[in-house]
């Protein structure tokens, strides 16, 4: 984030929000746990089904003081047995949010994976920056 910060004359106080959707929701609440410099995470429908996920974020906390999460309501509806726990898994790693203070919300949406996912995303980064100043 110094070079980041440094090569595009971004100030100190600017407010750093990394996001995305499907895997990259994920990587994105991955890389909270690297490091204090993120102020939010959008994540929309991350994929935080995959394998080891939840004991990696356990023994590396995400670092972030906001994160949003969502999920379509049907997503955790699946015969796939490793993709069908992203429910339980979003609403954990929630919990475990809001126990350790973190500013964070968890929308459920109609539909499956794929819907409006545009539309998901971009209220994920509305939700992200418009933070208690």
């Amino acid at each position: 984030m110094p070079g980041i910060r440094q090569q595009y004359s971004i100030k100190e106080d600017c407010k750093v929000i990394l996001g995305g959707y499907s895997l990259a929701g994920l990587f994105a609440l991955w890389a909270a746990t690297q490091t204090n410099a993120l102020y939010g995470v959008a994540a929309a429908s991350p994929s935080v089904w995959f394998p080891g996920w939840p004991e990696y974020e356990a023994a590396h906390p995400i670092q972030t003081q906001r994160v949003y999460l969502s999920l379509g309501d049907r997503e955790e509806h699946t015969k796939n047995q490793t993709m069908a726990a992203v429910g339980d898994n979003i609403r954990a790693l929630h919990t475990a949010l809001t126990r350790r203070g973190t500013d964070s919300a968890l929308e459920w949406n109609a539909g499956g994976h794929f819907k409006d996912a545009d539309l998901r995303t971009a209220r994920a980064f509305v939700w992200v920056m418009e933070g208690k100043q």
